[in-house]
C-alpha cells in the first residue's frame, strides 16, 4: 500500500511539473514592465486641485446658503446673556487665523480640509489604477 501511494505521488508531482511547463508563456524569459496609467504627482496633484476648487465654489456657497436658510443671516445659534463656559467656547480659537483675504470666507481649515480629501481620491486613483495595470478589477459587477 505504501509503494501504491508513493508511485501516485510520483505520478501526480509528474503531472504537475507537465502542466507548469505547458502553461508557462514563451514571453515569460523577459523583464515584466509595469507602467503607470497615471502618472502620480499628476494624479494626486490634479485631485487635490479639483476638490480645492468644488470645496470653494461649489460647496462654500451651498453651505452659507444653507446656514442663512436655518438660523438667518448673521446668526450664528442661540446665545446665552452672560460669561458662561459655551460663551468662551463660541469665540474663535486663538492660534487660528480666522480673517480671510477670501472674500467668502475660505479659510486654512477649509484648505486643509479639502485638500485632505483631495490626497485621499488621488491615491485611492491610483490604487484602483495599479490593480488595473495587474489585471484585478476593482470594481466587480
Amino acid at each position: 500500500m505504501a509503494l501504491s501511494s508513493k508511485a501516485s505521488i510520483q505520478q501526480f508531482s509528474r503531472q504537475a511539473s507537465q502542466s507548469r511547463a505547458v502553461a508557462r508563456p514563451a514571453s515569460s524569459r523577459q523583464p515584466l514592465k509595469t507602467r503607470a496609467m497615471i502618472e502620480a504627482p499628476v494624479a494626486i496633484g490634479g485631485s487635490t486641485v479639483a476638490l480645492l476648487g468644488l470645496g470653494r465654489f461649489v460647496f462654500l456657497p451651498y453651505q452659507r446658503r444653507r446656514t442663512d436658510m436655518e438660523v438667518g443671516p448673521g446668526k450664528l445659534g442661540p446665545k446665552t446673556t452672560g460669561d458662561t463656559f459655551f460663551d468662551r467656547l463660541q469665540k474663535p480659537a486663538s492660534f487660528v487665523e480666522t480673517k480671510s483675504k477670501d472674500p467668502s470666507g475660505f479659510g486654512i481649515i477649509d484648505v486643509l480640509g479639502w485638500g485632505a480629501l483631495g490626497h485621499v481620491f488621488g491615491y485611492f486613483l491610483l490604487a484602483c489604477s495599479s490593480l488595473q495595470d495587474a489585471g484585478i478589477d476593482a470594481f466587480p459587477r
